[in-house]
């Protein structure tokens, strides 16, 4: 009986050893040579928004532009995604040319120009490492008029395969001499990647724009959408669809069957630090309510500070052509100013 405590200890101690251990037996595998001649060793961890990210031994993990590099080698299996949205599986293999990436598949070595690929994914990445997203606050205060607003922001999203879910949540208080208005856009969306661009979508989302209103707004909707460009610098997409639109006005509740279009385009620069601009727009016309057309517009600039920490400048406006009665305005825009963190690859 002693003995066989003794050897569970023993399993027990080495168990632990091997854990407090792991980060030091990690191995490196995976080669990148930059187009200065550079060579770093470590474990890619992702290409997305035109920077990979490459974990190494000596100064953790490293972002690098996609277009200093000149080759990317690796033992493990990753899916490559290009420009015209076709997704490779492999190895990445050592290229016999410059400027070209080279996925060992399952019929074949596939040779993919660099220039032409967007997005780099470890096939065996753990799902908790493969979400991105935001976070950030905003206070002004304007003694003259008395005016405060406070905003507050976070999106996070997932990406897999074939699949992508992002949730959202955005709040804007003002408080004035007049009292204190609201305004808050959250939810849940679901893109399902199919060939050539094109791609299913599904959202969910709860609104309130006192404003306009609008004490709460619940939309559920579906359409089809389809990235029309697509580089490791940008993203233009359109998409449209139905959705119901169920409200909470100031004058009662009432229910509404619209459409949707939406236009989308996404703009990264790394000259310095990452800059991002996001732009889109969505208008409503609804097909119950004769004549009622609402629109929504967002421009979002975020300048990178100092590690993941940014600046950030949104605007906004929304409008609806027949608002409810007790509504104040038949447009609401504002610009905010924000400071945030964004986390993930």
């Amino acid at each position: 009986m002693p003995s066989n405590i003794f050897l569970r200890r023993a399993r027990l101690i080495l168990l632990a050893g091997l854990i407090l251990a792991g980060p030091a037996l990690a191995e490196y595998t995976d080669t990148v040579i930059l187009k200065n001649g550079d060579t770093l060793t470590g474990n890619v961890k992702s290409l997305a928004q035109g920077q990979l990210s490459l974990d190494t031994d000596a100064m953790g993990t490293v972002l690098i532009e996609w277009d200093k590099i000149a080759e990317v080698t690796s033992t493990t299996a990753m899916q490559v995604e290009t420009t015209t949205t076709e997704r490779y599986f492999g190895l990445l293999a050592e290229p016999t040319r410059n400027g070209e990436i080279v996925v060992q598949t399952t019929t074949g070595p596939k040779a993919i120009a660099s220039d032409n690929i967007v997005h780099v994914t470890p096939i065996n990445a753990s799902p908790w490492k493969r979400i991105q997203g935001s976070l950030s606050t905003g206070l002004s205060y304007t003694k003259s008029s008395d005016v405060a607003q406070y905003s507050i922001g976070l999106d996070a999203g997932y990406r897999s395969q074939q699949h992508q879910v992002a949730v959202k949540y955005d709040s804007i208080v003002t408080r004035q001499d007049s009292g204190t208005t609201g305004q808050v856009d959250s939810g849940i969306s679901y893109k399902g990647f199919r060939q050539n661009g094109w791609y299913g979508l599904g959202f969910l989302s709860l609104q309130r724009n006192q404003e306009l209103g609008i004490d709460g707004r619940g939309l559920l909707g579906a359409g089809l959408g389809r990235n029309m460009r697509e580089t490791s610098r940008s993203i233009f997409s359109l998409s449209s669809g139905l959705n119901l639109n169920a409200e909470d006005t100031t004058d009662g509740s009432q229910n509404s069957v619209e459409l949707f279009g939406t236009l989308e385009y996404l703009l990264y620069k790394f000259k310095g630090n990452q800059t991002n601009l996001a732009f889109a727009t969505t208008v409503f016309p609804s097909l119950t309510d004769s004549g009622r057309v609402r629109g929504q517009l967002s421009t979002r600039l975020r300048q990178e500070l100092f590690s993941n920490f940014f600046w950030g400048l949104t605007l906004y406006a929304t409008s609806d052509s027949e608002p409810p009665e007790g509504a104040i305005s038949k447009n609401d825009y504002g610009l905010i100013t924000s400071a945030g963190w964004s986390f993930g690859p």
